[in-house]
């Protein structure tokens, strides 16, 4: 699991070649869309928390159990929200990404993004479902 809250995370991330590059691409670009429509003339630097951050989702993370992130265990992590949104995104290089949006009350939304594939069958299943609307 990765958490982007600065353009220093992207930074890291690219140096150390933690996601795939296109990946990446993809989530940055959805954090300069939120920091463009966020911007405040009064900040040195731009920095998601206060509204909600981006969560990378990696195979291995247990998305039933997502409670350093605000998806307890106890209501089923992932599988147990109601997201305003799944979208099934061609990143680029074959490679498809779901990006999920969890509105927690009305200011504060959490926007997901994990591989398509990286999760068991049951997960990869709930993510299908969500982005066709069922």
């Amino acid at each position: 699991m990765r958490i982007i809250k600065t353009q220093q995370d992207f930074d890291v991330l690219r140096r150390v070649k933690a996601l795939p590059a296109v990946l990446l691409d993809q989530v940055e670009d959805y954090f300069q869309q939120l920091r463009d429509e966020q911007v405040d003339e009064l900040e040195s630097e731009f920095c998601l928390g206060m509204r909600g951050y981006i969560v990378v989702l990696e195979a291995g993370d247990n998305v039933r159990d997502l409670g350093n992130v605000g998806l307890s265990r106890e209501r089923g992590g992932m599988l147990g929200s109601c997201p305003e949104y799944v979208e099934l995104l061609d990143v680029g290089g074959g490679l498809q990404a779901y990006k999920i949006a969890v509105l927690y009350d009305n200011d504060y939304l959490m926007t997901f993004f994990t591989q398509a594939g990286a999760h068991d069958e049951e997960v990869e299943q709930w993510l299908k479902d969500q982005a066709e609307g069922r």
